[in-house]
């Protein structure tokens, strides 16, 4: 990994006003992963790269505190904004009740939870979903995890908010990943699939191919691996509305210390027609 590509995988979620959001370990890892030229760079080499760039990353999420509420309670929107829209409350710089861009608690990070239970039933069966913890790192975050975050900052329009589920999968002694982000309209985000995959993915794949899935386009990217290394696919969709939802499957838990699976959970049709399920969408 060298310093452009992490620049490449980093250009897109960096908000340069405002100071990054909190660091989570293993979203960062995770994200170092999509700029490798080389897919097995060391884990030691990935870590100290982005330490230096000090980029905080974390896929950006949180939610308009009212309309998520009325979301979970089934009460109509709220007459000041549309329906899944955000209407927050901002503090001198972050969303009240937030000491940096990461919901912790409240509705907006309920949000989150919320993800993290669609993205865990959604795993194919003969698969299971379990709360494990990573062996060969110690990260203050378990392996299942949600994660909200605000990724535009006060008084920008359209205000943005994401959520990224994270889910580790088993079979046997097998472990791999599974990954559900979200993201509210957000006009930096481009509409054609596969640009939109390739955004995520970090354009390493080897072409994008695109999906009718009941007239919803939706773009697949698959990363082979060499022999004895994990493979991993990518799934996006952009729904009307603008909200964009993006899935990742891989052999492996990276840098979690499991042994990875012998395949991955789903074929590229049928992480598509997962992508376009309206179930993610989140009210939007």
């Amino acid at each position: 990994m060298n310093e452009e590509d992490l620049k490449r995988a980093f250009q897109d979620v960096v908000v340069a006003s405002s100071p990054p959001p909190s660091m989570d370990p293993g979203i960062a890892l995770s994200k170092a992963h999509k700029a490798r030229s080389n897919r097995r760079a060391s884990v030691t080499g990935a870590v100290v790269a982005v330490l230096v760039v000090g980029v905080g990353i974390g896929s950006a999420f949180a939610l308009n505190p009212q309309a998520a509420q009325d979301y979970i309670t089934g009460a109509g929107p709220s007459s000041s904004s549309k329906a899944g829209m955000p209407d927050t409350q901002w503090g001198d710089q972050w969303p009240v009740g937030q000491t940096d861009r990461t919901a912790t608690n409240g509705p907006q990070a309920d949000r989150g939870k919320q993800l993290l239970e669609l993205a865990k039933g959604s795993v194919p069966a003969g698969y299971e979903t379990p709360d494990l913890k990573y062996k060969e790192q110690d990260f203050p975050v378990g392996m299942l995890r949600a994660q909200a975050q605000v990724s535009s900052n006060k008084g920008e329009t359209p205000e943005v908010w994401d959520y990224t589920a994270y889910v580790p999968v088993r079979k046997g002694e097998g472990v791999g990943q599974f990954v559900v982000t979200v993201t509210m309209p957000d006009p930096d985000l481009p509409a054609d699939p596969c640009e939109l995959v390739n955004r995520f993915q970090g354009g390493n794949g080897p072409g994008c191919k695109t999906y009718d899935i009941e007239g919803k386009q939706v773009g697949v990217v698959s990363v082979p691996a060499p022999p004895d290394q994990p493979a991993e696919t990518w799934a996006a969709y952009r729904a009307p509305s603008g909200w964009t939802v993006v899935l990742k499957q891989s052999e492996d838990y990276e840098y979690s210390g499991h042994p990875q699976l012998d395949r991955q959970p789903f074929f590229g049709p049928e992480l598509a027609a997962l992508a376009a399920d309206p179930k993610f969408l989140l009210g939007g």
